[in-house]
This record gives C-alpha cells, structure tokens and sequence, in this order.
C-alpha cells in the first residue's frame, strides 16, 4: 500500500523556495508578478523569499519596465540571477581523460584544465583527478567560499541519489563511491553531484542552452563517443528537469548474429558506431592497406575521427562511416517513435561534417513511424569540456534545491 507523504511548514517553505530560485534561473530576468503567475503562489510569498535571496546576493534587481493592465499603467521590476555570486566545479573522469571546468551560475567557465594520461584502474585515475580537483579549489582564483558546489560525471551506471559508480563494464569500476572518494582524495567537505557524463551533457544543454530548451517539455541527448548513450529529460512546470533512464542505448540490440559487445551480446549498436569501433575498423583498414587517404594523413599510427572525416573518399573508410551512420539513424528513429521528444540533441564527432548530418537525418526519416513526426534534431558541436560543464550544472541544479536561510 502506499502512502502520500504530508508537508509540514519547512518543507512548504523550502518547496517554495526552490521553485522561485529554479524560475528566476531558468526565466530570469523575470518580474515577481510573472514568477507568481507561473507558479501558482502568492505575491507576498514571491518577495518575501526574492527579498532574502536579493540579501544574499544571489539574485538581483535587473532593470524594469512598463506594464500595462486594464487598471493601471505602472513600472515593474525584473529579477534575475547573480552571475558571479556562486561558482562551481565540473569534473569529467574517463580512462584516456580527466577535464575540470569552474563555471559561474551561467556556465560561464573562468578556469580550465585537462590532463590526458590513459588511465584504466579506477585508484590510479581517482587519484589523479582529484588532485587536479584539489589544486583547483585553492589555485583557480575564485575565494573558495564562492564556490558552492562540485559535480563529477563518468561513463557507466551509475546512482544519481547516492553518487556510486555501480559499473563501468569496459574498465571494470565497480561499486565505486564516488563522493567519498573526493572527501578523501580532494578534501571537499560539501556535496558532490554525481552522474554518467552522457546525462550530466543532457542537464547541461538544459542549464546553459535556455535559448533552445526553455520552452520544451521534453528532450533527448543522444551521445556518440566510446560509448553511445540518449538520457531524456522531462521538463516540470516550474523548469525543473527529471532525468528518465541513463539511456544506455549503445547496447541497444541491432543485430543478434552481429559482432560480440564488450557487455557480452552481440551486434550491440556500438558494436558499428562508437567512435572506439569506427577508429578500430579503420585502422584494420590501414593496415591492410585499403586506405590510402587516410594513411597519407595519419601513416601508421591510430587515426582520429577528425582525420577519418577527411578520408572519407577511402572506399574502406566510407563503408565503415556509412554502416555506423545507418545503424544511428535506425537507433535514432526507434527512440523518436517510442518517446517523441520535443527536442533530440545529437552530439557526436562524426556530424561535424554536414554531409554526414544529412545522411544520418535521411536515415532517421525512413524509419520513423511518420514523416509529420514534430521532433527537432539539432546537433551539438563536439567540445572536450562539455562533460565537465555539464558536471558542474549538476552541482548548480543542487544548488538551486538548497534552502537559503
């Protein structure tokens, strides 16, 4: 039997709270008459707690203008969030990668750093990564008492609530506890925001892309890198976002008698299309000598995908880009006829060629269920700290549920 859990007055107050400071986030600069418009509360409750976080500088005084009603013209003042008043850490850990971001409330990022060594046992890449997160909280330049929070994402299943790690099939991480590692690697005291790197993307193009995503109720992030991933988010009315599933979509099944998966089934979709595949194949390719272009740009040694997109024009090359473009666009299209997102972002290293892009559109639209499907595919350009950005809205997300005193 289940039980409707009651509210008592802090729980109402901080309820309350959130929802204004996520409103101002996700609208500002907004007026406190629209924030109770589109929350459903009542003016004094507005700035009794606008009031309190104007105090503390979080939020401020942006301008007004000229409102008009059947009653009264008068000047209304719009409200909107403090860029540099918080600041926070993003952290990306992956095997052949470490990057770290501090960003203000905006995403804006006022530091960086990366660090490249492959490092596939989990201590030895912990380690590492949080002594780049311990170096920055005292070197980065912002006062650490402005920085509010830490995210940290990684490949894998992992447990947004308690912030383990449950598995990483390709390293075997497994079980790893991941804010108790940055308390005692990093010497962070505070909450650490944890997630896969694919949904912590997904929060970030709903945080730092309001021009996109405002308005829309739902999307998509379909991830292509060593792995492949689609978390969806779904939208509240006060801009919330939830986060659906961690989207492991590159063990979707596309061909049982396919090629063996590291998880242990076949014909997996990254079995065809991850970038670890594509890179794999092509250089299977090089070495038996069926691709000229691209030993010309890369000789002996691994090729990128950058250097593939050039060498397009190998025969070899093309049916490798080709069979990884049309088992995407037939992943794409299954997940657009199940769910029907508003918005389907597609960030991947392969569609930084336009050509590739319509290819892989043309494959989507055979196989949806309707060619009048109302979807927008928008691509994402590929960037090396859209992780660790995305890590840090994950902390500003948690930062905008903390009840202000």
């Amino acid at each position: 039997m289940q039980f409707t859990q009651g509210n008592n007055l802090p729980k109402v107050k901080l309820s309350n709270q959130a929802a204004i400071h996520r409103m101002v986030y996700q609208r500002g600069p907004i007026t406190r008459a629209e924030i109770a418009g589109r929350l459903g509360l009542t003016l004094p409750t507005i700035t009794t707690n606008i009031n309190r976080m104007i105090a503390r500088g979080i939020v401020r005084e942006a301008g007004s203008f000229i409102s008009e009603t059947n009653a009264a013209v008068r000047k209304a003042s719009l409200i909107d969030i403090v860029p540099d008043s918080r600041y926070f850490v993003g952290v990306e850990m992956r095997a052949v990668a470490r990057h770290l971001c501090v960003t203000d409330y905006r995403g804006n990022v006022v530091y960086s750093r990366e660090e490249t060594t492959n490092r596939p046992d989990y201590e030895e890449n912990i380690r590492a990564t949080c002594g780049m997160l311990r170096e920055t909280l005292t070197g980065c330049g912002v006062p650490s008492g402005q920085i509010a929070g830490v995210g940290f994402c990684v490949p894998g299943l992992v447990d947004g609530e308690s912030g383990i790690l449950r598995n990483h099939p390709g390293y075997h991480w497994v079980n790893r506890n991941i804010p108790e590692d940055v308390a005692r690697l990093a010497g962070w005291e505070g909450h650490v925001a944890v997630e896969n790197n694919a949904c912590a993307r997904a929060f970030g193009a709903q945080l730092f892309r309001r021009e996109l995503l405002n308005d829309v109720l739902s999307f998509a992030y379909f991830f292509i890198s060593a792995g492949i991933a689609c978390p969806l988010i779904v939208k509240s009315l006060d801009s919330s976002g939830i986060l659906v599933g961690s989207g492991e979509v590159g063990h979707m099944v596309m061909n049982p008698n396919g090629p063996r998966c590291s998880c242990g089934n076949r014909g997996c979709l990254e079995t065809y299309s991850s970038d670890r595949t594509i890179v794999t194949l092509a250089l299977e390719a090089l070495r038996a000598g069926e691709a000229p272009a691209l030993k010309a740009l890369c000789g002996d040694g691994t090729p990128t995908i950058a250097q593939l997109l050039q060498a397009q024009t190998d025969p070899a090359i093309r049916r490798i880009v080709d069979t990884a473009i049309s088992q995407l666009g037939i992943a794409i299209a299954n997940i657009n006829n199940f769910v029907r997102p508003h918005s389907l972002l597609i960030e991947g290293k392969l569609f930084q060629s336009g050509e590739n892009q319509e290819r892989l559109l043309e494959t989507v639209r055979r196989n949806l269920y309707t060619t009048h499907a109302d979807t927008r595919f928008l691509f994402i350009e590929p960037e090396a700290y859209s992780g660790a950005r995305g890590a840090a809205a994950m902390a500003i997300l948690n930062d905008l549920n903390t009840y202000i005193e």
